[in-house]
């Protein structure tokens, strides 16, 4: 648990009402008891709210640091939480609740008394209207399944007629992709070594999916510990180039090699970033 969380969840019980930016304003309606910390809470959803200031005051006094400083890690945490909860993972605000992302993309919030339960309160779904708006889910997602599952028909049929006469090429391409990035950085690469020319569609390697290039070594130790905490398999490796020496940040996933370009274009989105992509030979 992040040291921020239970500080929010400090300046919650004391101030009864908090903002976190991008994610939604949190109140807490009553207690069980007069000495219990068991709560009712209000949620709604905002992405255009900023975090409360007294939020920011609050960990400034009780830290001993600026604001300014308080401001940029408070920032960097939630963006952090943002990520997290966009994966499809709950963020927990201790002894309070748990947010997480319906399949539309909208947070919804659960209470620690209801965590056995479907979540009930959200941005745009009023009690009076679950069950119908529940139906119309279903139908969407039924929906969805079968587009999808329509669309991967076609698009193996056009892969499998394309790759009849650009294999050969195609594998060509994803071993100039390590040829490209080992003389970026300066090496000297055998790119007919590299040449996966026993590669199939179905078979599977491991790629890395880098998603950033940094100069700063503690840049990359604190962001990629920060995924890993996620439950991301997120690692660095460094390089030099001209005299400097920077840092690959990747997600390392063994991937059969007909998936590689849907995972890059799904961690394009997520990191909102160009994905370079090395197979590790």
């Amino acid at each position: 648990m992040n040291k921020f969380d239970s500080y929010i969840t400090d300046y919650l019980y004391e101030n009864r009402e908090v903002a976190l930016e991008k994610i939604g304003y949190i109140k807490i309606i009553s207690f069980a008891g007069p000495d219990s910390r068991q709560a009712s809470v209000d949620y709604i959803f905002d992405k255009k709210i900023t975090t409360s200031t007294g939020l920011v005051e609050y960990i400034s006094e009780k830290t001993g640091k600026n604001k300014s400083l308080v401001i940029a890690d408070l920032e960097s945490h939630l963006k952090g939480v943002r990520e997290f909860i966009n994966i499809g993972k709950p963020y927990e605000i201790p002894q309070i609740g748990f947010i997480k992302a319906n399949n539309s993309g909208v947070y919804e919030f659960t209470p620690v008394s209801e965590i056995n339960t479907k979540p009930v309160k959200t941005a745009t779904q009023p009690l009076a209207q679950t069950s119908a708006k529940s139906s119309r889910t279903v139908v969407q997602i039924i929906s969805l399944i079968i587009a999808i599952a329509i669309l991967s028909g076609l698009g193996w049929q056009a892969y499998q007629a394309l790759s009849k006469k650009t294999k050969e090429a195609d594998m060509n391409t994803v071993a100039s992709a390590d040829t490209v990035s080992a003389a970026d950085t300066g090496k000297t690469t055998d790119t007919t070594a590299q040449q996966p020319t026993g590669y199939s569609p179905d078979d599977s390697v491991n790629v890395r999916y880098i998603f950033e290039v940094t100069a700063s070594g503690l840049r990359a130790r604190t962001r990629t510990a920060q995924l890993k905490g996620f439950g991301n398999n997120a690692l660095y490796d460094s390089f030099v180039n001209n005299s400097t020496k920077r840092y690959d940040l990747y997600i390392l996933q063994k991937t059969k090699i007909a998936d590689t370009l849907r995972i890059k274009d799904s961690l394009a989105k997520f990191f909102m970033r160009d994905i370079t992509l090395k197979i590790e030979q």
